[in-house]
C-alpha cells in the first residue's frame, strides 16, 4: 500500500500513513477469530430454540469519563477516536439544563472532550471545546484523524435556539456546519470556522455523523476523509442523508453525496456511519428515522459510495438480522487482507433488543461482526452492556484492544457515558446468539403481509396443553413482546382479546396481554392502552382494562382463576361496552364514559408501541418491589379487530381457526420456538 503525499505544517511531526496501520496491524491481536456456537435449549418438541444471553463480556477497562450531573445536567452523542499518537480523545456534548431544555437536543449544549494517554483507564480533566461563552446548541461533535499530519479535525453543527419558555425547537432555527482543528493530540484547537458549502440551499437542519470520520486508505481517493451527515428541508417536511470530504487532511470541505429528498412520514436515513470497503468503496449504514417506528426489521439502512464519497451507488435498503431500536450505531474496520493480512471483518456497535421505542428499547449494547463486507451481519455477537444503553461510538487502541464509549444510565438509556476496552478474543470467547427467539403468528394472512411473530424474552420454553403445547413462564424474566406494526393497531375500533391461561399465584399481578403504554407516564402516549391480568394479591380478581385519552376505565371479575387448571379468557369493547367473560360464562360488564368521540375512544398511540404478553410495558424498568410478571402458563392468545360474538367466542374456545378471519390481526399458538 503506498503512502499518502506529505501535508505537514511548518514544524509538524511526520506521520507516514503505512506506518501509522502498520503499527495497528501488529498490535491486533494474532488469534484466529473463533466462531462461538450460541447456547441453546430444546423445546417440548424437540427441537433447538436459541437464546440471547444476558450476561456481558468482561471487559478490560470500564470507566466513566463523562457523568451526568458532574460538570453538566448530562452528556450525551459519544464520538471516539485515537490519534496517532496513541491518545484516546473522547468527545460528547455537555447539556445544560434550563427550565424548557433538560437533556433536550436543542439548549445550551456545548461541545466538550476528555483525553486518556493510558487506553481509557484514566481519563484527564474535562476540556470545553465549543460553546464556554454562548447559549447556543452546539452538536454533533465528529472527529476525524489524518494519519499522514496527525491533525485532528472536528465537525460540528450549531444553532439558536428558542428561549421564550416554550419547548425548544429543533427545526425552527438555521444550523451551520464548523470546523477546528488540533495539531497536539487534543491539548489545544483552533478557532472555530463556519462551512456555509456544506449546506446547500433550501436545507433547514443540517447535521453531522454522530460519532468518527474515516479516512480511505485504498483505491484512487486513498487519503481522502469522510465525515457524514443529515439535513431536512422542505419547511421540514422532507429529509435526507449526505456525506463530506476533504482531500487536504481536513483543512477544506466539499459536500459530496446527497440522496434525493423523501417524506418524513416515511422511512428516511439519518444519523450514518462509514467505513471503507476492500473493494475502496465506503459502506454505509443509517439510523432508519421513520417516524412511525413500526417496521420490525428494518431499523437500519445501508448503501454504499463507489466512487469516494462524492455520490451513493444505489438508495438506502433496509440491512437485514440487524436487530437493534432506532438509535445511532457505530462501524469499524477490524480486518483486511490488504491492512493486517486477516480476513475481512467489520464491527458495529449498537442496542441488540428489536423494537420501535427510542427510549423503552435501547438496550443491550452489543458488538456485532459482518465477514463480507457488511453485506451480511452474524446474529451472534457480543453483549458489552445488558443495561439501557444508547448512542455508542467504536475504536481500535494502539494496543490492539477494541474501544467503545457508550451512553446509559438508570431508567433512561443516556446521561452518563462509560467507556468499555477488551480484546478482540475477549469479545469472541463471549460472543452469544443476540438475535432473542420468536414464536409464530400463524393466522391466515393478507398476500404481503408479515406475520406479527413475538419475540420471546428470558428462558420462556413450550409446555403442553391437552395434546398441543402452550407458552411456560417462570415469572422471573419469562414474557413475549410484539414490536409494533400497522396490523396490530386498534386505534378507536372495537376488538377482543382471548388466550388461554393457567396459574395457581396467590401473590402479586399477573399481565396476561398488555398492548401499548402504560396509564399516566408518557404525554405523547396519553396512558392508551388495554390489558388483561389476573390478580390473586390484590383481591384476588380478574381485571381487564381499556386506557384512552379521558381516562381509564376497567371491568372485573370475582376470581384470579388460581386453581391450576385452564381458563379461557375473552376480553371484548363493543362500542362504549366491556365485556369480560372467562370459561364460556356470563361477561361482566362496564361503560365508557358517554358521548365518547371516535378520538376518545382510541386506545392505540400515534407513534411506536409494543403489546406484551405476560408482563407490563414497564419491565425490568418496574419501581422497587413491583414485579408484574405472569407466572404459569399461556396459550392460543389472539387479537381480532372487532368484537366476537358470544358464539363466535366460543368457536375460538373450542380451538376453531376459521372464526373472523378477516378481522383476526394475532394467533399466538405457540407451536414452535426458533
Amino acid at each position: 500500500m503506498s503512502s499518502l503525499p506529505e501535508r505537514r505544517p511548518p514544524g509538524a511531526r511526520r506521520f507516514p500513513l503505512s506506518a501509522w496501520l502498520c503499527a495497528l496491524s501488529l498490535a491486533v491481536l494474532a488469534t484466529v477469530v473463533l466462531a462461538v456456537a450460541p447456547p441453546s435449549r430444546a423445546d417440548a418438541s424437540g427441537t433447538t430454540a436459541t437464546t440471547a444471553s444476558t450476561a456481558p463480556l468482561t471487559t478490560q477497562v470500564l470507566t466513566t469519563p463523562f457523568k451526568a450531573r458532574e460538570n453538566y445536567f448530562c452528556t450525551r452523542i459519544p464520538a471516539l477516536v485515537t490519534s496517532t499518537d496513541g491518545v484516546l480523545l473522547a468527545f460528547a456534548e455537555g447539556r445544560t439544563r434550563l427550565p424548557t431544555t433538560g437533556c433536550h437536543d436543542v439548549g445550551d449544549n456545548d461541545i466538550v472532550l476528555k483525553r486518556s494517554v493510558d487506553g481509557g483507564a484514566h481519563w484527564e480533566d474535562l476540556r470545553v471545546i465549543i460553546g464556554a461563552g454562548d447559549t447556543r446548541a452546539h452538536g454533533n461533535p465528529v472527529p476525524v484523524v489524518d494519519a499522514v499530519t496527525g491533525r485532528i479535525t472536528l465537525l460540528y453543527a450549531s444553532s439558536d435556539w428558542n428561549r421564550d419558555g416554550a419547548k425548544p425547537d429543533r427545526d425552527g432555527f438555521p444550523r451551520t456546519i464548523h470546523s477546528v482543528h488540533s495539531s497536539d493530540g487534543g491539548v489545544t484547537w483552533s478557532a472555530s470556522v463556519e462551512l456555509p458549502q456544506l449546506k446547500a440551499p433550501g436545507w433547514g437542519w443540517v447535521s453531522t455523523g454522530p460519532g468518527h470520520g474515516i479516512q480511505l486508505t485504498r483505491g484512487p481517493h486513498r487519503g481522502r476523509l469522510i465525515v457524514p451527515g443529515d439535513h431536512t428541508a422542505g419547511g421540514n417536511t422532507t429529509a435526507g442523508a449526505h456525506l463530506y470530504h476533504s482531500d487536504d487532511g481536513g483543512l477544506t470541505w466539499k459536500l459530496g453525496a446527497v440522496t434525493p429528498a423523501v417524506s418524513k412520514s416515511g422511512a428516511f436515513p439519518a444519523e450514518l456511519t462509514v467505513a471503507q470497503t476492500t473493494d475502496g468503496a465506503v459502506h454505509v449504514n443509517a439510523r432508519n428515522s421513520e417516524p412511525s417506528r413500526c417496521a420490525t426489521n428494518d431499523h437500519r439502512l445501508e448503501t454504499t459510495s463507489a466512487d469516494g464519497g462524492a455520490s451513493f451507488a444505489a438508495p438506502f435498503t433496509p440491512v437485514a438480522d440487524l436487530d437493534t431500536s432506532p438509535t445511532f450505531g457505530s462501524l469499524l474496520r477490524l480486518h483486511a487482507p490488504d491492512q493486517d493480512g486477516r480476513p475481512e471483518r467489520l464491527l458495529y456497535s449498537g442496542p441488540s433488543r428489536l423494537g420501535p421505542n427510542p427510549l423503552e428499547d435501547r438496550r443491550e449494547l452489543a458488538v456485532r461482526s459482518s465477514y463480507d463486507e457488511g453485506k451480511t451481519w452474524r446474529t451472534v455477537g457480543t453483549l458489552v452492556s445488558a443495561a439501557r444503553t444508547g448512542y455508542s461510538d467504536l475504536t481500535l487502541l494502539p494496543d490492539g484492544s477494541l474501544g467503545v464509549l457508550y451512553e446509559t444510565a438508570g431508567n433512561v438509556p443516556h446521561g452518563n457515558l462509560v467507556f468499555a476496552a477488551f480484546t478482540e478474543k475477549d469479545m469472541d470467547d463471549a460472543a452469544t446468539e443476540l438475535r432473542r427467539p420468536r414464536t409464530a403468528d400463524t393466522r391466515v394472512r393478507p398476500p404481503g403481509e408479515a406475520g406479527n411473530h413475538a419475540v420471546v424474552h428470558g428462558g420462556a420454553v413450550l409446555g403442553t396443553r391437552l395434546s398441543g403445547k402452550a407458552m411456560e413462564l417462570d415469572g422471573t424474566d419469562d414474557y413475549l413482546r410484539l414490536v409494533c406494526s400497522p396490523s396490530l393497531r386498534v386505534d378507536d375500533r372495537d376488538f377482543t382479546v382471548t388466550a388461554w391461561f393457567r396459574h395457581s399465584a396467590t401473590t402479586g399481578t399477573l399481565p396476561i396481554v398488555w398492548a401499548y403504554g402504560m396509564p399516566g407516564t408518557d404525554p405523547l402516549k396519553k396512558g392508551r392502552h388495554f390489558s388483561v391480568r389476573a390478580e390473586p394479591g390484590a383481591g384476588n380478581v380478574l381485571r381487564a382494562t381499556v386506557g384512552t385519552d379521558i381516562g381509564s376505565t376497567e371491568v372485573t371479575l370475582p376470581s384470579s382463576y388460581n386453581d391450576g387448571a385452564w381458563h379461557h379468557v375473552v376480553f371484548t369493547r363493543a362500542d362504549l361496552t366491556l365485556g369480560l367473560a372467562v370459561d364460556g360464562g356470563a361477561p361482566a360488564t362496564a361503560a365508557m364514559p358517554e358521548g365518547a368521540s371516535a378520538a376518545d375512544r382510541n386506545v392505540t398511540p400515534a407513534a411506536q408501541f409494543n403489546i406484551h404478553i405476560g408482563a407490563r410495558p414497564d419491565f425490568p424498568n418496574q419501581p422497587p418491589g413491583v414485579t408484574q410478571l405472569f407466572r404459569g402458563t399461556l396459550d392460543d392468545v389472539r387479537l381480532f379487530r372487532r368484537a366476537l360474538t358470544p358464539a363466535e367466542a366460543a368457536l375460538v374456545k373450542s380451538g376453531s381457526l376459521d372464526v373472523a378471519t378477516a378481522d383476526e390481526r394475532l394467533r399466538l399458538g405457540f407451536s414452535t420456538v426458533w
